[in-house]
């Protein structure tokens, strides 16, 4: 489920990205390679998540188990975010706002939802192809990749794991 600091995400037994694919990225590099369109009522705005443990969730609106990590993703938000925690989920569809607009709206999303461009649905990404969704990168506040990891999580491994995030100045 889970790679450590300092393994490539490659590693991940979901296939997120191959070995050989993977380039350990910092929160910036990363930050700075998604587009800036962005679906529902939240913009995205970068700058104001350095500094903040942020966790970045690639989603597709046909995809049941992405559906069922919006509680998961609420909840965190929830009871973290005063702490120094924030959210950003990527949408993967190839309809893109056409689909992404009335999914924002109709699920309320608190947090932004950033429509993947062509160049991202293909697999550029600077970790490599997004293989299953829902796909997670947690970044450090120091913008350092903490972990990352695919399908679907139960709430209380992710809280633990976010928690402890938190938890560092």
């Amino acid at each position: 489920m889970i790679s450590r600091r300092g393994l490539l995400l490659g590693a991940l037994a979901s296939g997120c990205a191959r070995p050989n694919e993977a380039v350990l990225a910092d929160f910036r590099t990363f930050m700075n390679a998604l587009p800036r369109q962005t679906a529902g009522r939240v913009p995205f705005e970068p700058w104001k998540l350095e500094g903040k443990v942020v966790l970045v969730t690639f989603i597709a609106t046909w995809c049941f188990p992405c559906l069922t990590e919006l509680v998961v993703i609420n909840r965190l938000e929830r009871d973290h975010s005063a702490k120094g925690f924030a959210n950003v989920l990527v949408g993967m569809d190839l309809e893109g706002r056409q689909v992404l607009e009335p999914f924002a709206e109709g699920y309320k999303l608190t947090v932004p939802l950033i429509i993947g461009d062509d160049r991202i649905r293909s697999g550029e990404t600077v970790f490599g192809r997004i293989r299953e969704l829902p796909s997670r990168i947690l970044f450090g506040r120091s913008g350092e990749l903490v972990v990352g990891f695919a399908g679907v999580s139960k709430y209380e491994d992710l809280e633990r794991l976010v928690a402890s995030e938190v938890s560092k100045s």
